[in-house]
């Protein structure tokens, strides 16, 4: 989430007219995340999330995520309800932008994560993963293997090589590298199916030291569904100086294992896949970091931290790190 597009006070007003939500009280921008512009709207009816897809997206990808919330609010599953106008469209458009409202989930995410939420994410993703099941739309995943060496390509010919070695000498080249060893031991035959995409603890809302709904789906797809766990145990399982903890990953497993069972393939597959969910968020935050503008609203993400995180998944085996005896 994150403020690109301005919204005014007579622009808010008119889109609320087509909408049976209530009159207005407040609104603001919402700082987090990096992709689409987010605000926070109360009315006298109830809170609401209004989202503006920006030119990041493809306009056509709007109706599968759309389809998703819809899909998994008709499983019970905790996550935002998009909201009909007046004429029955949830999807409409702004200053040639397609936008949506959607509704507000009660709750908080965690700055500080500890072992027994991670259990409970673990929980929370099966859940996700096996309510998605019969969902038969297909959207590519561009932020997949295939699609991270435009990335690469894009980052050598953009970003001056000087200010990319700030964040280490020949960093292209360690990331080359691991990007050719992800591409090698990358796994073809594990189960495939719908993902989030993008859990990490901003977009996980917790109630009483219990997970109380997901939000943002707007990276969502259709990928190795194992490669959520890699994202997530990427996410959740290190402290602020990047320190590994191998009892936040094992929960992690515990938890998504009690609710999906995790085949051996998917087990071993998940180091390599934990690498390349690194290399992915430090490919992004890298570009973003050196090609955001500076009047966005926005809180540019350090791509340092994903540097050394694939450091960390190069160097060990993560199964080895972990206690296994409860999976």
């Amino acid at each position: 989430m994150a403020v690109y597009t301005e919204i005014t006070l007579e622009n808010l007003l008119k889109i609320l007219n087509q909408y049976s939500i209530g009159n207005l009280i407040e609104f603001s921008g919402i700082k987090e995340g990096i992709e689409n512009t987010n605000y926070f709207v109360r009315t006298n009816k109830g809170k609401f999330i209004l989202t503006i897809f920006e030119n990041r997206v493809d306009e056509k990808d709007v109706p599968f995520f759309v389809n998703i919330m819809k899909h998994l609010n008709r499983q019970n599953f905790l996550c935002p309800k998009p909201i009909e106008d007046n004429n029955k469209n949830i999807i409409s458009e702004i200053n040639k932008k397609k936008f949506i409202i959607v509704s507000f989930l009660e709750g908080k995410w965690k700055s500080k994560t500890n072992n027994n939420d991670c259990l409970e994410l673990g929980q929370c993703i099966a859940e996700m993963h096996n309510k998605t099941k019969n969902f038969n739309q297909v959207r590519k995943n561009s932020l997949s293997i295939k699609g991270w060496e435009k990335l690469i390509i894009s980052c050598k010919c953009e970003i001056p090589k000087k200010q990319l070695n700030l964040f280490g000498p020949d960093l292209i080249n360690e990331i080359e590298d691991s990007f050719e060893l992800c591409k090698k031991n990358w796994p073809s035959n594990l189960p495939i199916g719908l993902i989030h995409g993008d859990v990490f603890p901003d977009n996980v809302f917790f109630n009483k030291n219990k997970v109380s709904g997901v939000i943002d789906f707007y990276f969502s797809c259709t990928d190795i569904i194992v490669y959520e766990l890699a994202i997530a145990i990427n996410a959740w399982c290190f402290d602020k100086n990047d320190i590994f903890y191998p009892k936040k990953a094992s929960n992690l497993i515990s938890g998504y294992n009690s609710k999906r069972t995790l085949s051996n393939a998917e087990f071993d597959n998940l180091s390599i896949l934990s690498q390349g969910a690194a290399l992915r968020f430090l490919l992004t935050r890298l570009y973003d970091w050196f090609n955001t503008p500076k009047e966005i609203l926005i809180t540019k993400k350090n791509p340092t931290e994903y540097l050394n995180k694939l450091r960390f998944f190069k160097n060990n085996v993560l199964l080895n790190q972990i206690n296994l005896k409860n999976i």
